[in-house]
């Protein structure tokens, strides 16, 4: 057999292999869980369950998301947040992104912060699409906080938008609040750990590094936007000091559409006690 033969038979067969399984690393759903352990959580709130949907980019997971939304369903949440990107800049689909989450928000009680997708529609077109997900049963949490969870058992729920992440706005957030209460922040970007650290953040839940794109053993993500190569913050819990913060691999992709060794991610924190 000649040589050029033998390379056309083992590029095919490259082919062959690598095609399905880039199309499963793609398009198959993984469930990750992360135990939050603080004193700060008594009572009611222990085992409490939230649900983060990260970057899903109006990306589609059977037929009317309905493979996503049964694996949100199987988490029992008590709390689903959406961290930004739920709809995409350059195929865009407002009623598609509305229509998911009013779905979701009939699971349990749903909250979005904005991701930079959503910061580059035009300002009246953005305006309108918060109008349509808060009229679909989902509250926005645009750089204010609200009191969650059940009688004298709760905590302060945070969400800054997109552009606000590492500016006063969240040191704002944060003054005048006790100092044995829990406080989780939804913010789109990673990369701004520090500022949640130096704001007294507890808990972090964010995205948009999707991953790091493509993960290698041990070296992890390749790139991710606002961090560049080999990029720190990319999934998984990170410990800054006294924050936590968990960085969603994501759901969909947008520009670069291929995920090598990272699958699409839903990601569930359940609250618990030191104990």
């Amino acid at each position: 057999m000649k040589k050029s033969t033998i390379a056309l038979v083992a590029a095919g067969t490259a082919a062959a292999v690598s095609v399905p399984v880039l199309y499963d690393q793609n398009h198959r759903l993984r469930a990750s869980h992360y135990v939050f352990r603080s004193p700060k959580i008594r009572g009611a709130l222990e085992g409490y369950r939230i649900v983060q949907v990260s970057d899903l980019h109006n990306r589609t997971f059977g037929k009317g998301n309905c493979h996503l939304l049964a694996l949100i369903q199987a988490q029992l949440p008590d709390l689903i947040v959406i961290t930004g990107d739920l709809m995409d800049s350059y195929l865009t689909n407002l009623p598609k992104a509305v229509e998911f989450a009013a779905c979701v928000s009939k699971i349990a009680p749903t909250f979005f912060v904005t991701g930079n997708h959503e910061h580059r529609l035009e300002k009246t077109r953005l305006e309108g699409f918060l109008s349509d997900l808060e009229a679909a049963g989902v509250t926005v949490l645009r750089n204010r906080a609200l009191e969650m969870g059940m009688g004298a058992d709760h905590f302060r729920l945070i969400g800054v938008d997109c552009q606000q992440g590492k500016t006063e706005t969240l040191q704002a957030l944060m003054q005048d609040r006790p100092e044995d209460e829990l406080n989780i922040l939804l913010s789109h970007k990673p990369h701004y750990a520090a500022h949640y650290e130096r704001a007294g953040v507890d808990l972090v839940l964010t995205g948009h590094a999707h991953g790091g794109q493509w993960r290698l053993p041990v070296v992890g993500g390749l790139y991710a936007p606002g961090q560049g190569v080999l990029p720190k913050y990319t999934a998984g819990m990170y410990r800054l000091d006294h924050t936590v913060m968990i960085v969603s691999r994501g759901l969909g992709n947008s520009s670069f559409p291929i995920r090598i060794n990272n699958y699409p991610e839903l990601v569930t924190v359940t609250l618990r006690s030191r104990e």
